[in-house]
């Protein structure tokens, strides 16, 4: 669901380069982090942030195609003061050719866009195709950690996790949140509403499952 164009929010993001890159560039010393994380599909932040928090050094990277959505985002970072955090306001497919080289420990699919109908299952981002190339963004050790309330998407993923060459590490359609994890704002609707969210590990078939 999109949000309400904001006027404002594309300035603001320019207005602070510190935060929000245009471009990404992998030679950034915030990418020299002994710990990497990248969230597609960041939303309003409430994740990202709550994961930051969590881990200080961690280095998390935030991806929203949704300019006045990003907006939101970058002013709940701006006003946190975490110095772990950057965004970028692309997609996913435009941003993969920005990172380039950069590996990630952990790569988050957060209550991703289903897209329904037959004729737009490509869109999704978990075909084999992008789950192919965030395996190459990936570590050896790394994982893909994928959390939604649509069962057709959790299905689906489920099924081209293998054909890109990724083993599943759990899978379960009835997540109970975990110490560790965070609440997206989509998230703590949707168990306010009562509706079971499906999360899935997964990680290239040559690493070890961390279980």
């Amino acid at each position: 669901m999109r949000g309400r164009h904001k006027k404002w929010a594309a300035p603001y993001l320019a207005e602070h380069p510190e935060l929000v890159l245009a471009p990404i560039d992998p030679k950034d010393p915030f990418f020299e982090a002994p710990s990497l994380a990248l969230e597609i599909g960041m939303g309003k932040g409430d994740f990202i942030l709550g994961m930051a928090a969590k881990n200080p050094t961690v280095h998390y990277l935030g991806l929203e195609r949704d300019s006045s959505i990003m907006g939101t985002a970058a002013k709940k970072v701006e006003a946190s003061a975490l110095q772990n955090i950057r965004l970028r306001a692309a997609d996913f497919d435009f941003a993969y050719e920005e990172m380039g080289s950069l590996k990630f420990d952990r790569i988050y699919l957060n209550f991703s866009d289903p897209w329904p109908k037959k004729r737009h299952w490509k869109r999704r981002l978990t075909t084999k195709e992008r789950l192919l190339k965030m395996g190459a963004l990936l570590k050896d050790t790394g994982e893909i950690v994928f959390k939604s309330d649509n069962v057709d998407l959790y299905a689906f993923t489920l099924e081209q996790a293998p054909l890109a060459g990724f083993s599943i590490l759990d899978a379960t359609a009835n997540y109970q949140l975990l110490p560790e994890d965070v609440m997206t704002e989509y998230e703590k609707n949707f168990r306010s509403q009562g509706k079971a969210i499906t999360r899935i590990r997964m990680a290239k078939s040559t690493a070890k499952s961390k279980l």
